[in-house]
């Protein structure tokens, strides 16, 4: 706890020490934003064991400091943070992430936008959240990884009757580990994706989507890990109908097929379809539902080629008062595993249900000039039923949340 405690203090030395400071730069403002967040919770299932589970009060810190530049038509911010966390009972499920964020906007006349990102994060696979196991006998650390990301998104015409986007992205992960199971997992993905949009009322628009991922692993493995091909193309419609409601509803054929020829992998073909909902049924309240369908990849070498999810979510969020506000919420999903070496010797495909509840209170404790600062505390009871025994879990998190910024 010595380095927390270290971290801490330069951590909040940092952010005071550039608090809500401005440059000028040029026709440009330079802003620098500090932030700071420290979180104290308790779980009482660390790994996400169905037996025999750990418990252990954690501590999280994340500070983080934003560079950001606006002038008219464009805008440009730099985001450098760190997470760290201490688990005061099991140690070797200690973590240092870091994060490395690029965003440059800008608009070529009243009908061009054009946003390019870039992201850098070196993060860690918490043990127990992923089908690779927990590795309790020889005590390994998380696993850990570097990742980098670029996107580009050109939109022509968003204010026209008639408009289109066109945006391109790719991915990279790598594993530290070059023994273990999980340097399966050091993948490429390149994403494609293009839209045409259709205002059909001042504020409800149609659209049509084609997308492509192209996913490549660097190891592969013929009956483990196997590069694929993922295809979708869907309809929606996106609106603020009234002042009450706004949302997205998008509806489409997903494919995806796998380069190797064993009979782990499925090729995969069904509906898919992403909903979101913002209602305020009064002034102070905000309801949001979701419900979606989407693929990823298995991250172990028994549960097929393929995860199958569909889930839904509400949450509800109420001011009470202008510093006092709560949130529920409530989260489903069914995880389908279909392929794989179960299938192969005839026994039953994998699947999951997972139930969350979450509730929580948020209080503003002060908004003095540029400084805001709060307190969220709440509870997380989250279950996994699943017709493999060894995959059922329980847990609860009541945890504590300090964040206080410069803005």
């Amino acid at each position: 706890m010595t380095k927390f405690y270290l971290t801490l203090i330069l951590s909040v030395a940092c952010n005071t020490a550039l608090a809500a400071a401005k440059f000028p730069l040029g026709p440009f403002q330079l802003q620098v934003i500090p932030d700071i967040e420290v979180t104290l919770k308790y779980n009482n299932n660390v790994t996400l064991e169905s037996h025999e589970e750990t418990s252990s009060p954690v501590t999280i810190l994340r500070p983080q400091v934003t560079l950001l530049s606006q002038q008219r038509t464009q805008s440009y911010s730099v985001s450098l943070g760190t997470q760290i966390g201490y688990y005061a009972n099991s140690s070797v499920d200690d973590y240092l992430d870091l994060f490395l964020k690029g965003n440059a906007n800008r608009q070529f006349g009243p009908a061009v936008n054009l946003s390019l990102n870039a992201a850098y994060m070196r993060g860690h696979d918490q043990r127990g959240s992923t089908d690779r196991g927990i590795h309790v006998g020889d005590q390994r650390e998380p696993d850990t990884w570097d990742d980098f990301s670029v996107n580009g998104l050109l939109q022509y015409g968003r204010k026209d009757r008639i408009g289109f986007d066109a945006e391109i992205g790719y991915n990279t992960r790598s594993y530290d580990d070059f023994i273990y199971e999980e340097k399966m997992d050091d993948k490429n993905q390149t994403d494609l994706t293009g839209r045409a949009y259709y205002r059909i009322l001042p504020k409800t628009r149609l659209f049509f989507e084609a997308s492509y991922s192209m996913i490549k692993y660097q190891n592969p493995n013929p009956d483990a890990r196997s590069d694929s091909d993922v295809s979708n193309y869907s309809v929606g419609a996106t609106w603020t109908a009234t002042a009450k409601t706004k949302g997205t509803v998008q509806v489409g054929y997903l494919t995806k097929e796998f380069d190797s020829s064993s009979d782990n992998f499925e090729k995969f073909t069904g509906t898919s379809w992403q909903i979101g909902v913002d209602w305020n049924p009064m002034p102070r309240s905000t309801v949001n539902f979701y419900t979606g369908r989407y693929t990823n990849d298995t991250t172990g070498i028994h549960s097929g080629g393929l995860q199958d999810t569909q889930d839904f979510s509400v949450n509800w969020t109420h001011n009470w008062r202008p510093r006092l506000s709560t949130k529920a919420g409530f989260y489903w999903a069914q995880t389908d595993y279909p392929g794989g070496l179960r299938k192969q010797i005839g026994l039953a495909e994998r699947s999951d249900d997972t139930f969350n509840f979450d509730l929580g209170v948020n209080y503003q404790l002060l908004r003095w000039g540029n400084l805001t600062a709060g307190l969220t505390a709440g509870v997380s009871f989250t279950e996994r039923d699943s017709n493999l025994d060894s995959d059922d879990y329980d847990q609860q998190i009541y945890y504590i949340t300090f964040q206080a910024a410069f803005k």
